[in-house]
C-alpha cells in the first residue's frame, strides 16, 4: 500500500465516522422530539378533559337550578316566564 492510498483510507475512515456521528445525533434528536410533541398532547388532552368535565358540572348544576325554581313557580308564572324568555327564531 502506499502513502496516498493511507491517506485516502484514513480520510475516508474519518467521513464514514463523521457521517454516522451526524446520523446517530439526528435519530437521537428525532427520538427526543416525538417524545416531546407526545407529551404536550398528552397534557392538552388532560387540559381539554378537565375543561369539559368542569363545563359539564357548571351545566348540570345550572340545570338543577333552573329545574327547582321551576318547581317552586305556580304554573302561570312558568307559563309567563316562557312566553317572555323563549321566542322562536324571526319571530317578535
Amino acid at each position: 500500500m502506499s502513502i496516498v492510498e493511507i491517506i485516502i483510507s484514513v480520510i475516508g475512515a474519518i467521513c464514514v465516522a463523521a457521517a454516522g456521528g451526524f446520523g446517530i445525533g439526528h435519530i437521537r434528536g428525532t427520538s427526543k422530539a416525538e417524545a416531546k410533541a407526545e407529551k404536550q398532547r398528552t397534557e392538552e388532552h388532560a387540559a381539554a378533559t378537565a375543561a369539559a368535565a368542569k363545563r359539564r358540572v357548571e351545566v348540570t348544576k345550572e340545570a338543577s337550578n333552573v329545574q327547582q325554581t321551576v318547581n317552586h313557580l305556580p304554573d302561570d308564572d312558568v307559563d309567563h316566564e316562557l312566553r317572555e324568555s323563549w321566542k322562536r327564531p324571526g319571530s317578535r
